[in-house]
């Protein structure tokens, strides 16, 4: 049997996670002087809460204990495993399970460990690890597993767009005043993922005008590929999300979409209010995902 694992970057609906028994390791949140597991001791509520009160919070990488244990007790009931990790450009959870892995490969040479890298976060992951995880269940074996999650990964878009640069420049992210002048003008960043990393890759004013600009690019990038589930992420931004929805359903007919809130860590880092859109550009050798009951 081959288990996948996921860590709690990674946004996908609760049932399924259930449904394909998937493992979930917890990255960790720190709110002043109190640390939570993501997912496990903090929901995101609570952290918009803090954050609203104008705390910054911090975010590290996997446990090790926990991240072996877990690793361990996979390879001690027989089975095989798969980890798809956060992006190994955001955190350093790629290479500390990368290491644990290729220690348990050698105490237990008959399993088969891959760690792969997600190269992202949030529903991009959460869509690769649904169809993984309807691959492993169809019957497919390690290898063909392996090779069509790099497919995927190599594959996958991350397009989102934040209500305010501010939460970018107290992270450090932007510059301070630029966060600022951002605000005060309305202006909207639009950022993707690329090399493992985010990056602004355009300025717009006004909310309309962002969202209409964040579905343009959607369209223009899934053009080889318009009929697929599209993941919809927002930071405490519900209404927002199913306005972007009603939009892709207009110009992509034959897309479905689903919508989830982001997880703590990558909420920590974007701040509050934001959508994103999170897809394949072009079709993949195998996939099923509009199948899928959500």
């Amino acid at each position: 049997m081959i288990r996948l694992v996921i860590d709690s970057t990674c946004d996908m609906p609760q049932d399924l996670i259930s449904k394909y028994h998937s493992s979930v390791l917890p990255l960790s949140v720190s709110i002043g002087n109190e640390s939570f597991r993501d997912g496990v001791d903090i929901q995101i509520d609570r952290l918009y809460s803090a954050m609203r009160q104008g705390i910054l919070p911090q975010t590290s990488q996997i446990s090790p204990s926990e991240t072996e244990s877990i690793f361990r007790s996979i390879c001690e009931e027989g089975d095989d495993m798969i980890y798809l990790s956060f992006s190994s450009g955001m955190s350093g959870t790629f290479q500390l399970a990368k290491l644990i892995a290729e220690d348990l490969s050698r105490e237990f040479p008959e399993r088969r460990l891959e760690v792969v890298d997600s190269e992202g976060g949030s529903i991009a992951t959460g869509i690769i690890a649904m169809q993984t995880a309807r691959w492993i269940s169809s019957g497919k074996s390690f290898e063909e597993v392996v090779s069509l999650l790099n497919e995927a990964v190599s594959k996958i878009q991350h397009l989102f767009t934040l209500d305010s640069l501010n939460w970018l420049a107290k992270g450090g992210r932007i510059a301070k005043p630029a966060g600022y002048v951002g605000d005060k003008l309305q202006i909207k960043p639009i950022l993707h993922v690329a090399d493992k990393t985010m990056h602004v890759i355009r300025i717009v004013r006004g909310r309309k005008q962002t969202l209409s600009a964040l579905v343009d690019m959607l369209v223009e990038r899934c053009k080889d590929m318009p009929k697929q589930l599209i993941g919809i992420a927002h930071a405490d931004d519900l209404s927002v999300a199913e306005e972007v929805a009603q939009m892709i359903h207009k110009v992509l007919p034959e897309a479905k979409t689903f919508i989830l809130p982001i997880g703590c860590v990558l909420g920590s880092h974007i701040g509050i209010g934001g959508v994103g859109l999170f897809f394949f550009r072009e079709p993949l050798s195998e996939y099923d995902l509009l199948s899928e009951e959500l």
